[in-house]
């Protein structure tokens, strides 16, 4: 099994949507950071701060690039060894497929992920990266018949769990970002059915797993 890519160039618009954030989620978010590095200041943190599983999975992502792009033999002789295939899965997770994806997702991932990392449980963040990429990636699947798990479909579960917080803390947006995110890539991917269905997979798996964890709360 080969970590399997997404539409290497088709989900990566998403960057140009952050900035297009609602102005009261933004003031919200300033708000949070600041007491994020009033917190760190008081030394409550690693060496990480406040947002080490983002960090962490963004490293992941470089270092799953490199090796698919350097040492593709290591990553296939890895696969073929007990629990290859959970390996697999997880590779491909978090697998941007190409520089450029790396960039976008990265980025994107660092936006959403550190926004919301510190608000909730390691647990349900993970849940939601992981979760809803796989959830998309077996929709895809089953309606399409392309088979495709990356870090896009993951990062477009976070910016689902994005919304979800953002509504449940009353920040007036929310609702409008995520339609204009899922209307602005319909538009940019051709109307291409198997890209949108993926976006629209992953974008509402993480809003579901956010409701069904209490990531909300």
């Amino acid at each position: 099994m080969t970590l399997a890519i997404f539409g290497k160039s088709s989900l990566h618009y998403h960057l140009g949507m952050v900035m297009r954030l609602d102005r009261e989620a933004r003031n919200y978010w300033k708000q949070q950071r600041r007491q994020m590095q009033r917190r760190t200041r008081r030394g409550r943190y690693g060496l990480l701060g406040d947002t080490p599983i983002t960090i962490i999975l963004i490293a992941l992502m470089i270092i799953s690039w490199i090796a698919e792009r350097f040492v593709p033999g290591a990553i296939a002789a890895l696969e073929v060894r007990p629990g290859g295939q959970i390996l697999a899965y997880a590779l491909a997770v978090i697998f941007p497929g190409s520089l450029l994806g790396l960039v976008f997702d990265g980025l994107f991932v660092w936006f959403i992920g550190s926004s919301i990392e510190p608000l909730i449980q390691w647990w349900q963040y993970l849940l939601v990266f992981v979760g809803s990429a796989l959830i998309a990636a077996v929709i895809l699947d089953r309606t399409t018949g392309a088979y495709a798990i990356s870090s896009s479909l993951a990062a477009y579960g976070l910016a689902g769990a994005y919304v979800r917080v953002m509504m449940t803390r009353g920040i007036g947006g929310a609702a409008r970002w995520a339609l204009t995110l899922l209307l602005f890539n319909l538009v940019l991917s051709g109307f291409n059915d198997a890209i949108m269905i993926g976006i629209v997979s992953a974008f509402g798996s993480g809003f579901g797993i956010a409701v069904a964890t209490g990531l909300d709360r």
